[in-house]
C-alpha cells in the first residue's frame, strides 16, 4: 500500500508529464556569495523547465507584509541543491531567475512540501517580484 509521500510523488511526477508541453525554459543562476568588491556572485546559469504564470497580484509574506509578485515559477522536477554555505535551497531569495522572455524580478518567497525521504521539496514554487 502506497504511503501519502508516494501519492504525493506520483501526483507530481503525473502533473510534470502532463503539463509538460505547457513548461518554459527558464534559468537559474544560484548565489554564491559576493565579490571581493560587495558584489554578488552567481553560479553559471542552469536551464530548466518550469511552468510560468505571469500575473500582476499582491502576495503576502509570512511577515505579514505584501509585495507585488509578476510571476510565478514552479519546478516540477528536482531543482539541484548549490551547496554554497549560508543559501536557503534550493533556491535562495538571492538567487536570479530569468524568465523566458528576458524578464527577471527579485525572489520574493520560494516555497514547497518537503519530501521525507530525501530532504528535498517534491516541487518547488518561485514568486519574482516586479523590479
Amino acid at each position: 500500500m502506497a504511503g501519502f509521500a508516494d501519492i504525493v510523488r506520483d501526483g507530481i511526477a503525473l502533473a510534470d508529464e502532463l503539463t509538460a508541453t505547457l513548461q518554459a525554459t527558464v534559468q537559474h543562476e544560484a548565489w554564491t556569495g559576493q565579490s571581493g568588491y560587495g558584489d554578488a556572485t552567481y553560479a553559471a546559469a542552469v536551464d530548466h523547465l518550469a511552468l510560468v504564470s505571469k500575473r500582476v497580484r499582491e502576495r503576502r509574506r509570512a511577515d505579514g507584509s505584501i509585495v507585488v509578485t509578476m510571476a510565478k515559477v514552479t519546478f516540477l522536477r528536482p531543482v539541484e541543491a548549490n551547496g554554497t554555505a549560508g543559501r536557503q535551497e534550493p533556491v535562495d531569495p538571492r538567487d536570479r531567475i530569468t524568465l523566458p522572455d528576458g524578464s527577471t524580478g527579485p525572489i520574493v518567497d520560494a516555497a514547497g512540501l518537503v519530501d521525507p525521504d530525501t530532504g528535498a521539496p517534491y516541487q518547488t514554487s518561485v514568486w519574482l517580484g516586479t523590479s
